[in-house]
């Protein structure tokens, strides 16, 4: 039992500490920048835009001329650091929340109110101008065709370009105004889960995530009082403890090391078919790919510490156990002078 109990207690101390699961997440998400890589490519696009509107996009298509640089510029903008930070910690919260309670269903949800008041209150401007700058420079035709279509209807073409002045102030004009509409029609709050069983379905998940906390935090106890036991009914005397614990922790400790490598071996292949089970495609998939691969390595570097320190303990009480019972040079000098003793003396008589 005991390489899957410290198995178990490497992966739930991690797993299920709320502390030590924020500080893990936090420095492989946020403090890493893998976060904001993955957004970088990702967020500013139609599809973004689609699916936090619920509708057809009309401001996604702005972005598509972006630079990487100009990409962080307007996500450092669109998403400050700190608020990002707060949603994580506020996320990780809420579900150990839900753990402990009574409710059936988790509420994780982003805050999206302070991102909104943010833009609404002058913050647009600060990145239109370099939106605009990305499009490429329009050509005699653009601009005659965006000039007609500023005529017919107030609206930018489909082929977006940045033209001459005055008509690049108007053009920043429609494009702030665009965008603002779309930022109106934002919700309030973006649900991270979206329940589709009943209730009773995600209330046995709770029950069998709570049972699997106390194993997991609790069953290296289960070792350790068999050992209690076996010192109980057998040990007599201290060699005996490398007799009855030293063959023990020897074997328990080399089937955690075992363990430790097996894991290891499968780590990319579980990660990806976590990730791809829980969420099929998309930058959520690449960051909880990226949080689920930093919580496996926290959890396996304990790991292959118990086991190295289990062997060397099961190592050192056999090793006294086995010289324990090797008879000092003196009593073998003794045994071997009587046995000369018994073969001499039946010879004498006979002679």
């Amino acid at each position: 039992s005991m390489p899957i109990t410290l198995a178990g207690r490497s992966f739930g101390r991690v797993i299920f500490r709320p502390t030590i699961l924020t500080r893990v997440l936090s420095d492989s998400i946020l403090g890493s920048g893998a976060l904001e890589g993955i957004l970088q490519g990702n967020i500013l696009t139609r599809e973004i835009f689609e699916t936090l509107t619920g509708g057809e996009d009309e401001v996604g298509r702005y972005f598509e001329f972006l630079s990487p640089g100009e990409r962080e510029e307007i996500l450092l903008a669109l998403l400050p650091p700190t608020w990002i930070e707060e949603q994580f910690s506020h996320g990780i919260r809420d579900l150990f929340a839900w753990l402990d309670d009574d409710r059936p269903f988790p509420k994780l949800a982003l805050d999206i109110k302070p991102l909104k008041a943010q833009l609404l209150g002058g913050g647009i401007n600060t990145f239109v101008d370099v939106v605009v700058d990305s499009w490429p420079s329009c050509k005699p035709e653009q601009v005659e065709t965006m000039q007609q279509a500023f005529f017919e209807g107030g609206t930018l073409p489909e082929e977006l370009c940045e033209p001459p002045e005055p008509m690049r102030s108007r053009v920043v004009d429609l494009a702030s105004i665009g965008f603002e509409e779309q930022v109106r029609m934002l919700p309030e709050a973006v649900s991270l889960i979206e329940p589709d069983a009943p209730p009773e379905d995600f209330l046995a998940v709770k029950e069998q995530l709570r049972s699997f906390r106390a194993l997991a935090l609790w069953g290296w106890l289960l070792p350790l009082s068999l050992l209690g036991l076996i010192m109980a009914l057998a040990i007599r005397k201290w060699r005996d403890f490398g007799r009855w614990w030293g063959i023990p922790l020897l074997l328990g400790g080399l089937g955690t090391l075992f363990i430790a490598f097996i894991m290891a071996a499968v780590r990319e292949e579980l990660i990806n078919s976590w990730s791809t089970n829980i969420i099929p495609g998309g930058v959520v998939r690449d960051i909880l790919r990226t949080g689920l691969d930093a919580l496996y390595g926290a959890g396996l570097r304990p790991l292959w510490l118990q086991g190295f320190i289990v062997v060397g303990i099961g190592l050192v009480l056999w090793l006294v156990s086995r010289r324990g019972k090797r008879k000092p040079s003196h009593l073998i000098e003794h045994d071997q002078s009587l046995s000369l003793i018994h073969i001499s003396e039946p010879t004498r008589l006979q002679v």
